[in-house]
């Protein structure tokens, strides 16, 4: 079960779709081969999770893109329609604590410490988003809307996966959200200061720190352009980076 759910956290779905019920009635597994190999490698690493976690991330499988050649795409789909055998990876959505986090390390203000109390939105901590807070309050629901717009579980009930949704609640957070505003503002600053001013090196630099890559010659020509040689839109730019699918969606 432990290397089902490794695997599940890193491809949205497990070997076995049913990560809390390997009976007769949970189904079958879509590789067992590879279930049964990722199992004693577990036992081979001495119950390592950091082992079996470079292990899965290292692999060819991980290193799919979610965009496939259309004739590739219609012969497989033809012969495994749901992708269980991940013949492309599947594209799927950001759950809410690597959210939270990705937009207050864009904005400079994470801070990574570990431990200590938990936090709610909008008390102003930047704290990763695996403390913030959930349980029982009286003057809200059990945890916080943003949480439960990205589709945390209340943790009153076991929860062996969560659900993907697609909402507009989420949509209307990396739009309108306070946070949001904050860290645009925030990130804004940063690629200002860290550009030196320039407008070129700060639309490389906001693409490198939100998506991890490089504008392409298109995406840097329409941003400088949107820009129109003013520092002060970089707010704006910096809004638009947060927006993008590609921000929060895993290809």
């Amino acid at each position: 079960m432990a290397v089902n759910r490794l695997w599940q956290w890193h491809f949205g779905e497990g070997l076995h779709k049913t990560p809390s019920d390997f009976g007769k009635l949970g189904g079958a597994p879509s590789d067992p081969a590879l279930l049964d190999w990722l199992a004693s490698e577990l036992v081979a690493r001495k119950f390592s999770m950091k082992e079996m976690d470079r292990l899965i991330v290292t692999s060819d499988t991980y290193k799919l893109a979610s965009e496939t050649d259309a004739t590739v795409a219609t012969a497989n789909a033809a012969i495994d329609s749901e992708d269980a055998l991940l013949w492309h990876f599947p594209l799927r959505r950001l759950e809410a604590e690597p959210v939270w986090d990705s937009v207050m390390s864009a904005a400079g203000e994470l801070d990574p410490a570990v431990g200590g109390p938990s936090f709610d939105v909008g008390g102003g901590a930047r704290r990763r988003a695996a403390y913030m807070i959930r349980g029982f309050s009286t003057s809200r629901d059990v945890v916080p809307n943003f949480l439960q717009s990205f589709d945390v579980d209340d943790g009153r009930a076991p929860c062996p996966m969560r659900t993907r949704t697609v909402t507009a609640p989420q949509a209307l957070f990396m739009m309108n959200g306070q946070e949001i505003e904050r860290a645009s503002a925030k990130l804004a600053d940063r690629l200002k200061t860290e550009s030196g001013g320039d407008l070129k090196a700060a639309v490389d630099l906001g693409y490198r720190i939100t998506l991890a890559r490089h504008p392409s010659p298109a995406e840097a020509e329409q941003s400088l352009a949107f820009l129109e040689n003013k520092p002060e839109r970089l707010k704006e730019f910096a809004w638009l980076l947060f927006n993008l699918d590609e921000f929060i969606y895993v290809r």
